[in-house]
């Protein structure tokens, strides 16, 4: 398997690869450029010279000559870079001055009104490159054809002297861009090996370290945050989990301790039949206690897993309050706790039907058995912001404030002394807390009226029927 180069390394070639993708466009464009103005240039002397040849042609008798006989003076030069031809209309050559006086030369030239008249470009027989322009004039009485031209050679020597030179400065350009991008990419990515090393210190036994962050604001500071946000969820998770497993080791430890005991008090001498009846009760009741741990263990643990999807259906709150308060009426009837619910119209919410019965037994259950012996557990309905909440006031010892955020938690119990006979395992908060979370609500606790703890299931409004 091929090995994927480094990202410092990729983020230098892609510094290289943009310069050079911009830099070839740019060459070309000023190679072009600078060609299209010398050939400007080129073609604007032709013009001067072909005025100047204009001038200086001149009738003798029936030729036409030179006005000077220098091959070189002030008016025109004409030297190996420049020449010029002159021809009847009907093509005949009367005058050559420069290299057409070669017979190779002349032989290559096409005669005026073949070639055309304005700007060419030709080869000589040599391999030179020459630029010609060609125009009607008229000299004396007599129309005829001039063409003036000058070496083309010069301008391409320097365009290919150019075009060398970027050649080689292009090439240190994208060399140099390499080096600049691995430095910056190098000082870039400093930040980032630092966070990558002390990752890799970081386990499950030292969840509390965090990244360094140099710069909060820029992208690799986020992505440091980030992680360290990651590490304190998974930090509380982790810790979380083991107060978990300490807090259900203990409650189901603590039953099977009594039965256990309780069978060994039982075999130690011969007794009556009432007293084992009496001894396999309290087991039983220590199992049964037992079986509900695990049972709500093993209800959460499927909420959470995933498995169990909530099911939201129209729901009406006062009816599920007046059912739940009717199933435990034998409850509070042992405890001498009356149950006064609300009438009134439907509130309808939108929620899974199981989850919210659990929920609403969880808190009425809980209301019953904090509730002083002869006292009053009252269920009312209330509306807010779009939501239906059920409000479970009881006359108990209520909530302290600084507890109300921790007794959703698992196992978790103010004190076991709040209320008479056995203690709970500390789950049906929790239980309930995940139900209306799971169904996008929320449970608020708050002190009430009737001098105990007032419990509100708030949940979401269902949508009107449609007419």
């Amino acid at each position: 398997m091929t090995r994927a180069p480094r990202l410092r390394t990729r983020l230098t070639l892609w510094c290289a690869a943009s310069i050079l993708v911009i830099l070839t466009p740019v060459l070309v464009g000023v190679l072009a450029l600078e060609w299209r103005s010398m050939r400007a240039a080129l073609d604007h002397h032709l013009e001067e010279d072909l005025e100047v040849a204009s001038e200086m042609l001149v009738t003798d008798g029936d030729r036409i000559v030179w006005r000077t006989e220098s091959e070189r003076d002030l008016a025109y030069d004409a030297g190996p870079q420049r020449w010029v031809e002159v021809y009847t209309a009907d093509q005949r050559p009367l005058f050559f001055r420069g290299l057409p006086t070669r017979d190779a030369i002349r032989a290559s030239l096409s005669p005026p009104a073949e070639a055309g008249s304005g700007v060419q470009t030709m080869r000589t027989p040599a391999g030179a490159w020459v630029r010609m322009q060609t125009a009607q004039r008229t000299i004396g009485p007599q129309p005829v054809w001039i063409r003036v031209a000058r070496s083309e050679d010069p301008l391409r020597h320097d365009l290919l002297n150019l075009f060398l030179l970027f050649s080689f400065v292009a090439p240190l350009a994208v060399l140099g861009a390499a080096v600049a991008g691995y430095v910056i990419a190098g000082r870039a990515l400093a930040p980032l090996a630092a966070m990558a090393e002390r990752a890799r210190s970081i386990s499950a036994d030292h969840l509390s370290e965090r990244l360094p962050i140099e710069n909060a604001d820029d992208e690799l500071g986020q992505l440091a945050r980030v992680f360290n946000d990651t590490f304190a969820r998974l930090e509380g998770s982790f810790s979380r989990l083991k107060q978990f497993t300490a807090d259900a080791s203990h409650e189901l430890r603590t039953p099977l301790t009594a039965i256990r005991s309780v069978g060994e008090v039982g075999l130690r001498e011969s007794r009556v039949p009432e007293d084992y009846q009496e001894v396999i009760g309290s087991m039983l009741e220590e199992a049964d206690r037992l079986a509900r741990v695990v049972d709500t263990l093993l209800t959460l643990s499927r909420w959470e897993s995933g498995r169990v999807k909530p099911q939201p259906e129209t729901v009406d709150l006062r009816r599920l309050a007046a059912t739940v308060a009717g199933h435990l009426a034998v409850l509070a009837e042992e405890r001498g706790v009356r149950i006064d619910v609300e009438d009134g119209a439907p509130a309808s919410v939108l929620v899974d039907p199981l989850m919210a019965r659990q929920a609403v037994v969880n808190i009425v259950d809980n209301a019953i058995k904090f509730t002083r012996e002869g006292g009053r557990v009252a269920i009312w309905h209330r509306a807010a912001d779009g939501r239906q909440g059920l409000v479970v006031d009881d006359e108990g010892p209520g909530i302290p404030v600084a507890h109300r955020a921790r007794v959703l938690e698992r196992f978790y119990r103010i004190d076991d002394g709040r209320q008479d006979g056995p203690a709970g395992a500390g789950l049906g908060l929790a239980i309930v807390q995940w139900a209306l979370t799971a169904n996008g609500g929320e449970l608020s606790i708050d002190a009430s009226e009737l001098g105990g703890a007032r419990m509100t299931l708030w949940l979401p409004s269902a949508p009107p029927p449609r007419p």
